[in-house]
C-alpha cells in the first residue's frame, strides 16, 4: 500500500510496506529541472537515515538504493521498486503544484436540483430586482441599496462577453472591506479571486486561468499609474503583454515576454480623496454612503450583532441562494436593438468612455434578466443571443444617473460634498459670506482638508475672496452662485428622458409595422406551409 500524505507544503510523507520517507522542507517548485529533497527514511524500528539529494540524478538515486540495501539488508529489487514509486508520486505532486499554484484543482460549484429550480424561479420572478434589494439588505448591506444592486449586477457579468467593473470610493473606516466581504460571500466557489492588495507588476505574472471569466476583488487599490493602467488595459483589451530584460542560466541578458489574457469583472475599493473620475478609467466609480444617518444605521446593526439579534443561519441561506442564482446564469451574447438611439449630453467629459460604460451596464442588466428576455440562436455559429428590453434601459438610467452627474462634475467628490453642505449652512445662516473660522465652528473638519476644499472651490470660481488677511483673521469668502449645478443636472436628466421617449416611439412604430406586415420568419413559415399543402394535394 503506497500513500503520499501532504501534511503541509513543507512536510510530506510517503509510506509503503517497506519504508516511511519524510520530505523535510517540501519540494522546490522554483527549479523545474531539479528535484532536490531532504529525506528522512525509516524502516521498521531501525534508526532513520537522513540524506539530501537530487531525485532527478540517477547516480545519486542508485547510490541511495544501494545504501538502503546494505543498511537494512533488503533485496535490491524491493528497495528499487519502493524508491522509484516514491519518486514518481513526488514528481506527480510537483507537477500538480506547478499547474495549480494556488492549491488544488478548481472544483465546479455544485447545487441540487431543488436549488437549481429555486434559482430559476427567482430569476423568472417579475419582482426580481426588488427581491434582490431585499436579500442584499438582509445579509447586512445597509444604506447602500443602489450601490449594492449595481455591484451585484456587475458581479453577475463575470460570465458575459463584456464583464462590467466597478470602483468603490470612500474614506477610511466607511466599511469598504466589509462590503466586499459580504458581496464575495454571495459568489459561487471558484468564480472569484479575493486580494487585499495587488502590487504594481503582479498582474503581469498572473496565470490566465486564475482571472479569466472570474470576478477580481481588490480591497485596497493603489493610486499609481503603474497599477491603474494595467487594470484599464486588461479590462478594455482583455490581455496584458509585457517584455522585460532577464538573465538566463549563463548570465546572458535577453528579452522575455509575459502575457496574461482573460475577461474579468473588477470590484475594487479606493480612497475617495483621489479624483478617479478625471482619469477616464473604464470602470464605474461609485461613492459609498458616509452620511451621519448611515453611521447610525451601521452602529445599530453592530449592536444587534453583538446582542445576538441577527439570525446568522438566515444570512447563510440567503448567500447560498444568491450563489445558486449566479451559478444558474448561462454565458450568452447580448444584442441591444436600441443602442443607436441612446445619446448623452455634449458637455460630458470623456464621452466615449461614458457612453461605453452605459451601454455595457445595459448589457449587464439584460444578462442578469436573461430568463425574462427574448432569446434567439445564431444559425451560423450556434451561439445564444439575448435581446435588450426597454425596462433594462430604464433601470440602467435610474441606477447610473448619479454616476453620470459625477463624471460631468468638475469638482472632486469630497469638494462637491463640502460645497453642498456649505450652501445649506449659508442658507440657514441667511448670508452668503463666511470665513474658515466660521466653517470650523459649525463643522468638525481638519484645517488642511478645509484649506484644500477652499482652494479647489476658489479655483473653479464657486467662491471668491472678498476681503480679510491671510496672516490675521483669515480670508473672507463669498459664494458666487447657489444654484450653479442645476443646469448641468437638468441637462443630463432631459437627455436621458428624451432618449427614453425616442426608444418608446421606435418600439411602438416597430410593433405597428410588425402587426401590419409579416416578418421574414413568418413569411418563410407561410411559404413552407403552402408548399406542404400543395404537395399533399
Amino acid at each position: 500500500m503506497q500513500n503520499l500524505e501532504i501534511h503541509n507544503p513543507n512536510f510530506i510523507t510517503f509510506t509503503d510496506e517497506i519504508f516511511t520517507i519524510d520530505i523535510l522542507g517540501g519540494v522546490d517548485l522554483q527549479q523545474i529541472e531539479k528535484m532536490i529533497c531532504t529525506l528522512r527514511i525509516t524502516h521498521k524500528s531501525y534508526p532513520p537515515m537522513r540524506s539530501t539529494l537530487d531525485l532527478y540524478i540517477d547516480n545519486q538515486v542508485d547510490k541511495l538504493i544501494r545504501t538502503l540495501c546494505d543498511k537494512y539488508e533488503i533485496k535490491l529489487l524491493e528497495v528499487s521498486k519502493s524508491v522509484h514509486a516514491f519518486i514518481c508520486q513526488t514528481e506527480s505532486y510537483k507537477l500538480h503544484r506547478l499547474r495549480y499554484p494556488q492549491g488544488d484543482e478548481d472544483k465546479s460549484f455544485e447545487m441540487s436540483e431543488e436549488e437549481e429550480k429555486s434559482a430559476k424561479d427567482y430569476l423568472v420572478d417579475s419582482d426580481l430586482i426588488l427581491n434582490l434589494k431585499r436579500d442584499l439588505e438582509k445579509i447586512g448591506i445597509l444604506g447602500e441599496e443602489e450601490n449594492a444592486l449595481i455591484l451585484f449586477l456587475a458581479m453577475s457579468s463575470h460570465k458575459s462577453e463584456t464583464p462590467f467593473s466597478v470602483l468603490c470610493l470612500a474614506k477610511s473606516g466607511i466599511g469598504k472591506s466589509y462590503l466586499l466581504g459580504k458581496l464575495s460571500d454571495c459568489m459561487p466557489k471558484n468564480s472569484y479571486s479575493f486580494h487585499t492588495q495587488i502590487s504594481e507588476n503582479a498582474l503581469y505574472y498572473f496565470d490566465s486561468k486564475q482571472i479569466d471569466g472570474k470576478t477580481l476583488f481588490i480591497e485596497d487599490l493603489e493610486w499609481t499609474n503603474q497599477m491603474l493602467m494595467p487594470l484599464s488595459t486588461l479590462q478594455t483589451q482583455g490581455k496584458l503583454i509585457k517584455t522585460r530584460a532577464t538573465k538566463n542560466k549563463d548570465g546572458m541578458i535577453h528579452s522575455t515576454t509575459f502575457e496574461v489574457s482573460g475577461k474579468l469583472c473588477l470590484i475594487a475599493c479606493a480612497y475617495s480623496e483621489k479624483n478617479y473620475e478625471q482619469l477616464s478609467l473604464p470602470f464605474l466609480c461609485l461613492n459609498l454612503n458616509h452620511s451621519h444617518a448611515q453611521d447610525i444605521n451601521v452602529m445599530e446593526y453592530q449592536k444587534k450583532c453583538k446582542a445576538g439579534l441577527i439570525n446568522q443561519s438566515e444570512i447563510n441561506q440567503i448567500q447560498r441562494k444568491l450563489q445558486c442564482v449566479l451559478a444558474t446564469l448561462k454565458p450568452a451574447n447580448i444584442i441591444n436593438p436600441y443602442a443607436t438611439l441612446i445619446n448623452l449630453p455634449d458637455d460630458l467629459p470623456h464621452p466615449r468612455k461614458t457612453l461605453l460604460l452605459l451601454l455595457n451596464f445595459i448589457d449587464t442588466i439584460t444578462f442578469f434578466r436573461q430568463f425574462q428576455r427574448e432569446t434567439t440562436t445564431d444559425e451560423s455559429t450556434g451561439e445564444i443571443l439575448i435581446k435588450t428590453n426597454l425596462e433594462d434601459i430604464e433601470l440602467a438610467f435610474i441606477l447610473l444617473k448619479n454616476s453620470l452627474f459625477r463624471r460631468a462634475d468638475e469638482l472632486s467628490t469630497a469638494a462637491r460634498g463640502f460645497y453642498n453642505w456649505l450652501k445649506k449652512y449659508l442658507s440657514e445662516a441667511k448670508t452668503n459670506q463666511f470665513t474658515a473660522l466660521d466653517v470650523r465652528k459649525a463643522k468638525r473638519i481638519h484645517p488642511r482638508t478645509l484649506n484644500r476644499y477652499l482652494q479647489e472651490l476658489t479655483l473653479f470660481q464657486y467662491i471668491q475672496v472678498t476681503g480679510g488677511n491671510k496672516y490675521r483673521e483669515g480670508y473672507q469668502y463669498k459664494i458666487t452662485n447657489l444654484g450653479e449645478d442645476n443646469g448641468l443636472n437638468t441637462g443630463i436628466e432631459n437627455a436621458l428622458r428624451q432618449t427614453l421617449e425616442t426608444i418608446k416611439e421606435e418600439k411602438k412604430s416597430s410593433a405597428t409595422v410588425g402587426q401590419t406586415q409579416p416578418t421574414n420568419s413568418q413569411t418563410v413559415e407561410n411559404k413552407r406551409k403552402t408548399s406542404t399543402t400543395i404537395q399533399n394535394n
